[in-house]
């Protein structure tokens, strides 16, 4: 009998105390990552047969909210088309205004929608985590389902997130800027170091 009574408080605790517990854990790990833009540098590489040609953009805003246990996410991040520079004024007037069309389309923009992968206990070995980031790419006034690959390192609150990704332009509806004995490569090498913040909300 004094077996059996030990055992029924010991169902009755589990039944009443277990529930509480869950209860007690977080059901939201969100974390918010916030780019400087002042800092922020977004690059890029393209090829022609001549040389290669090396500039970059200016972020003009960076953010994003997601769920650390769901994966779900939002947020924004937006590149200034109008601010395309490589050293060359006559090739950056070209690029900015006949092929990107800035002063139509401004912003290039990313939405992200899935985070994948994030640990919110980085690495002990180096402080990094690789993260990936799935959303929708919008350039030149059209949106594509993209994912881009970071690597986020922290100390303390400070925040550091790069990344390197393709974009096929000519097939995303941009101007091929070849001219006759010059071709241009179809795609761009873009290289973003992204520096900021990353806390998480309460």
């Amino acid at each position: 009998m004094k077996s059996f009574a030990v055992l029924a408080l010991t169902v009755i605790l589990a039944v009443t105390l277990v529930p509480a517990a869950l209860a007690q854990q977080p059901e939201n790990e969100q974390f918010h990552l916030h780019l400087d833009p002042a800092s922020t540098e977004v690059h890029f590489t393209l090829k022609d047969t001549l040389h290669t040609v090396r500039g970059s953009f200016h972020l003009s805003a960076g953010d994003i909210v997601f769920n650390a246990r769901t994966g779900e996410a939002h947020g924004l991040f937006s590149v200034e088309c109008g601010s395309g520079a490589s050293g060359n004024d006559t090739r950056d007037g070209r690029m900015k205004n006949e092929l990107l069309e800035a002063p139509k389309f401004p912003l290039a923009t990313f939405e992200p929608q899935k985070v994948a992968g994030f640990n919110p206990a980085p690495d002990a070995a180096n402080g990094a985590r690789k993260i990936s980031v799935a959303g929708n790419m919008t350039i030149h006034g059209t949106s594509r389902p993209m994912t881009l690959e970071f690597t986020v390192s922290q100390s303390g609150a400070a925040t550091t997130a790069t990344t390197h990704f393709i974009i096929p332009y000519v097939d995303w509806g941009i101007k091929d800027p070849s001219i006759p004995f010059v071709k241009v490569e179809k795609q761009v090498a873009m290289d973003v170091v992204a520096k900021g913040t990353l806390t998480q909300e309460k």
